[in-house]
């Protein structure tokens, strides 16, 4: 067989080349510390180096879940502790209250403390996380839950929601507690009834309703569970029942219509009484407007408070109004421990919560270590091997060279 020159040259040429390029090869893979240049040359190693890659993105963005979260959950239970303090001191004076012996100027210190820890706790109720939400407004974080109407009658503007923070793939942590669920829904000592107004009344500046007190719970437990609507009427109507013209009301029976009182004059500084219930209204309503009076057997912390400050504040020395007295300060003994316990098992709960986020990171890092060690058992470059190769792989390109040089100066000239 013969070989032109030009064959020569080219087979020659070509090899350097693809020797060179090996050389290059094995030297990028030693400068970049991997074995894995491209996809291509190891499609079964690299597809499973990136599949380990993006679930470690995955776990990075699940811890930084975990620190907002476990924030979040601190926060709170910082919140309620504060809570529970306060109640523990709410306890403490109810307790002190409950001395029959106590003069009203006695009971007018107690009074004292109680409205400002009852500040104390609505703005607790009222706190906000670091970027400005409330943390017990459930779903709606940019609202304040809880709204004192001026009267001391707290309304709650929140919702039930309940937001879930994903912390691993099959794994979801409660990040709030709806302030109805911890301190609205708390059971009461007898059954109670809770006051508000109606969106739709037209009175400008509003006219609003005070929390009330049951003042013969034997009464009111025979119309249990019954709600009543108080209606206001038009003053001209009183002329034409041949009665003096003046704002005056209705008390309604929500379930049949059927009016309680008819016709009632409302005065602000006469209290609205009905089967056992007083409540007053401060304001002056207009034509048409409502408010509603609804059966409950829960009873809000802050409502307790409400009543327990009403009752030691306007309740006389009389036989009578002690019999009132003495029942109420025994109910808000209870309602307090009620609202004890409902703020203890949200902690509880937390608790847990933040149990789970700790256990839940470690595995994560655990995760993460075996994970790394597969990447670096996929990708990584065995030095002592590269190095060796790329020793041999520059002698064998050098003999290459210099075999090129000499077999491209053969000649049959140079035998002439």
């Amino acid at each position: 067989m013969r070989f032109s020159s030009l064959q020569t040259f080219i087979r020659g040429t070509d090899q350097m080349i693809g020797l060179s390029a090996q050389v290059n090869k094995t030297q990028e893979q030693v400068s970049s510390g991997t074995r894995l240049l491209t996809a291509s040359e190891d499609p079964v190693a690299s597809s499973q180096v990136f599949k380990l890659e993006q679930e470690g993105r995955v776990r990075e963005q699940y811890t930084d879940n975990i620190t907002l979260l476990n924030t979040r959950l601190e926060l709170e239970e910082a919140a309620l502790s504060s809570v529970n303090e306060i109640l523990i001191r709410v306890k403490e004076l109810t307790i002190q209250g409950n001395n029959g012996s106590l003069g009203l100027t006695d009971r007018e210190a107690i009074v004292s403390e109680l409205s400002v820890r009852q500040e104390e706790l609505a703005d607790l109720m009222n706190t906000r996380d670091a970027s400005g939400e409330y943390l017990f407004s459930g779903f709606k974080g940019s609202t304040k839950p809880f709204v004192d109407n001026g009267l001391g009658n707290y309304s709650y503007k929140g919702d039930e929601g309940q937001r879930f923070i994903q912390v691993a793939s099959s794994t979801r942590v409660p990040s709030n507690d709806a302030g109805k669920t911890v301190f609205v829904d708390v059971g009461s000592a007898q059954p109670t009834f809770r006051t508000s107004e109606s969106p739709t009344n037209r009175a400008d500046p509003p006219a609003f309703i005070s929390a009330g007190l049951v003042i013969d719970q034997e009464a009111f437990s025979e119309v249990y569970p019954e709600d009543f609507i108080i209606e206001f009427q038009n003053p001209d109507d009183m002329l034409l029942l041949g009665q003096p013209a003046g704002l005056n009301y209705n008390v309604i029976q929500k379930s049949d219509g059927r009016v309680v009182e008819s016709n009632v004059s409302f005065s602000q500084s006469t209290a609205i009484e009905f089967n056992g219930i007083e409540l007053t209204i401060a304001g002056s309503p207009s034509v048409g407007d409502t408010y509603m009076v609804e059966s409950t057997d829960n009873q809000d912390i802050l409502t307790t408070m409400t009543r327990l400050i009403d009752g030691m504040s306007n309740l006389s020395l009389s036989p009578e109004d002690q019999e009132t007295y003495q029942q109420l300060m025994s109910d808000s003994l209870i309602n307090v421990d009620n609202a004890q316990t409902s703020v203890l098992e949200v902690r509880a709960e937390i608790g847990a919560r933040m149990n789970t986020l700790e256990t839940t990171r470690e595995l994560h890092e655990e995760v993460d270590v075996i994970s790394v060690g597969l990447i670096s058992s996929l990708k990584d470059l065995d030095y002592a091997e590269a190095v060796s190769q790329l020793t041999f792989e520059s002698f064998v390109l050098q003999a290459a060279q210099q075999s090129y040089a000499k077999i491209s100066g053969l000649s049959l000239f140079n035998s002439i």
